[in-house]
């Protein structure tokens, strides 16, 4: 366990050249004091003595809403930062020692950075309030809006994923709406029929994709559940199909995302103090539900944040409200080699 000693509600991994051995794993965490005086820590988790070293602390004023380090690994290390006035993308300096240096910065509060999971980071999505911005980091359009997408009836967008079988098209959650498709190959999004209460009374939180099945993508939400479910399109139009459930805590889910590299893994954090794996192998049917393998209950306070080590697909992190990060990894298993 690490403590900031600040409270915080985001991680992210990391991706650096260290990564490639599998042993040390990078995540970045920011803290979150409506004060002021807040950082970014850059934590290096030590898998063979299971110990955390801080490996830089960079000056971070606003409150960090959320954070999201880019996946590539070629090119230099890309941190796009989420605070209450604005959003930024920073390089990593490759002297830790050094300040983080400003890429582009966008006049959006609150907002979501998603990166393309497969292509090179040249640009950047942006989802604040209703719309979805593609954003240019290179060149002489750096910082310049590329395209903008708006969602109508919604004020908020709770939560977005990528495709990465399909990187133009992105599944957000709109407040009120339910989900709706941006395709950037097309002119509008597409909202989908009956899915504005998928948890009941309560918001959905969190929507990933599966990196491994086409269309399949998860929702958590307040009522305590993830649902999993299969994308359909026909023609212009998107549907979706029910596969499995589960009653996954006793509390809102804040985050889930499926294991990047085998889908019948993954991890869910919620107000319930606790960050649980759960595996799905051997579930053939939908009556049948996946088994929790590891539940992280040391936190002491909602667990807001969640990810998968960009150094190893078997490890997961989470950082609580109180500044808590714990890691762990998949127990023997469940863990395939890649």
């Amino acid at each position: 366990m690490y403590g900031l000693g600040l409270q915080a509600r985001a991680i992210s991994p990391l991706c650096r050249p260290s990564n490639g051995s599998g042993v040390c794993h990078n995540f970045v965490v920011g803290s979150c004091c409506f004060s002021g005086a807040n950082k970014i820590q850059l934590l290096t988790y030590h898998a063979d003595t299971r110990l955390f070293e801080c490996s830089a602390t960079w000056a971070h004023e606003e409150e960090v809403c959320g954070i999201w380090g880019s996946p590539a690994l070629a090119g230099p290390s890309l941190l796009g930062v989420s605070s209450p006035s604005c959003c930024r993308v920073f390089r990593v300096p490759d002297i830790l020692a050094e300040e983080l240096q400003v890429v582009a910065e966008f006049n959006l509060k609150g907002a979501q950075i998603l990166w393309d999971l497969n292509g090179p980071q040249n640009e950047v999505r942006v989802v604040a309030g209703n719309t979805l911005q593609v954003c240019s980091l290179s060149g002489d359009k750096i910082g310049s809006v590329i395209r903008a997408l708006s969602v109508d009836g919604c004020t908020k967008v709770n939560s977005a994923a990528i495709d990465p079988h399909q990187p133009s098209v992105c599944l957000v959650v709109g407040e009120g709406v339910g989900l709706v498709v941006f395709d950037l190959r097309i002119k509008n999004p597409v909202s989908i029929p009956g899915t504005a209460a998928l948890h009941g009374m309560g918001p959905t939180c969190a929507v990933d994709f599966s990196c491994t099945t086409t269309n399949r993508f998860l929702t958590a939400g307040g009522d305590g559940c993830v649902h999993f479910r299969d994308l359909r399109v026909d023609g212009s139009a998107y549907s979706v199909l029910m596969q499995n459930h589960i009653r996954a805590h006793e509390h809102c889910v804040l985050k889930a995302l499926f294991n990047p590299s085998d889908d019948s893994l993954f991890i869910s954090s919620s107000s319930d103090n606790t960050l649980r794996l759960w595996d799905f192998s051997g579930v053939t049917h939908e009556k049948e539900k996946p088994m929790c393998v590891k539940r992280l209950a040391d936190f002491s306070d909602s667990v807001m944040d969640a990810c998968w080590s960009s150094g190893s697909p078997w490890v997961f992190a989470g950082v609580s409200f109180n500044g808590k990060v714990l890691v762990d990894e998949a127990p023997g298993r469940c863990s395939r080699d890649s």
